[in-house]
């Protein structure tokens, strides 16, 4: 028990807090495609999984170093991304029209899955050697941590605030908060949607490229890399909200990660994504109630008599 209030617990929140912004930075690109081009882009899992094999591929096949290596292995996942967009997405949401979404979404699934398969084909089904720097352990009291996780954690940081700096102060950024609004007053102004909607798809897939490098050299790169961990991103948009901010999703995001590591000391593991699910049914739960609750009406003042 003592363990539990103390090192232990240190050490949890730490990992909760490096976890958190992981989640975060990957639920507000994932936000922001939602959001802005109401495509329910599930194979947010591919283009997530793409990057590190193609770092992979350079590094081991043509001799590369790392970091240029993880430059191609994110300028994959950004080619992957916008190729989904112009190739896949927009021409089956043209086509199924008022069922756009539905359509994407199908799409999307049987997209990530064909893809996953590629990998699988080319690189196998077992995990790959995925070699960087040289990792080194920090020791802080009763917590370890490596300077992988903190460099992670601030490239996650920086991922969030560097998006809503672009939203806030860039032309293009703007343009995409007035597609975000309404993309069919949008058009009418002249803001090219097609170009809003390729730029989005284009941050998202360097948002999902740096975060699934810095997992692939802190845990493992394998085809299923990112089943469980792009949903903490759908989680996170949904409950960060897809038309706000993306600095809303860092305490979300944060709030999560602490949730699924503080349960790990209650629960058994398979059992920690639940407790985060629990909370995202409750949620929707809680905003399906909220709608059909009577608003309260405020009393108007009586009118003032004239003497």
């Amino acid at each position: 028990m003592h363990d539990l209030l103390g090192g232990e617990l240190w050490q949890l929140t730490v990992n909760g807090l490096v976890r958190g912004a992981f989640y975060a930075a990957l639920g507000a690109g994932l936000a922001l495609v939602i959001g802005v081009t109401a495509r329910f882009h599930f194979a947010y899992t591919l283009t997530y999984t793409v990057a590190p094999y193609a770092a992979f591929w350079v590094m081991d096949g043509l001799g590369a170093p790392f970091w240029p290596s993880a430059l191609a292995g994110l300028a994959a996942a950004v080619a992957v991304s916008v190729l989904l967009e112009a190739g896949v997405y927009e021409p089956v949401a043209r086509r199924a029209a008022d069922r756009a979404m539905l359509a994407v979404l199908v799409t999307s699934i049987g997209v990530s899955t064909a893809g996953i398969a590629l990998l699988q084909l080319r690189f196998g089904t077992s995990s790959l050697p995925f070699y960087g720097p040289d990792v080194v352990q920090h020791r802080f009291g009763p917590v370890r941590i490596s300077d992988f996780e903190l460099e992670q954690t601030a490239t996650c940081l920086v991922l969030v605030a560097g998006l809503a700096a672009f939203l806030a102060f860039t032309p293009i950024g703007r343009s995409v908060k007035a597609v975000r609004s309404n993309p069919g007053l949008a058009a009418v102004l002249g803001i090219g949607v097609r170009r809003v909607n390729l730029v989005c798809f284009a941050v998202a897939g360097l948002i999902s490229g740096a975060c699934a490098l810095w997992y692939g050299l802190l845990y493992t790169v394998q085809p299923s890399m990112g089943d469980s961990t792009v949903v903490y991103g759908f989680v996170v948009a949904f409950l960060a909200g897809t038309r706000s901010s993306p600095l809303r999703a860092l305490p979300v995001g944060v709030g999560l990660g602490l949730l699924e590591q503080w349960a790990s000391n209650w629960l058994p593991l398979q059992w920690t994504q639940t407790a985060v699910f629990i909370v995202l049914t409750a949620y929707l739960a809680f905003l399906a109630v909220k709608g059909r609750l009577p608003r309260p009406r405020l009393a108007r003042p009586a009118p003032l008599r004239k003497a």
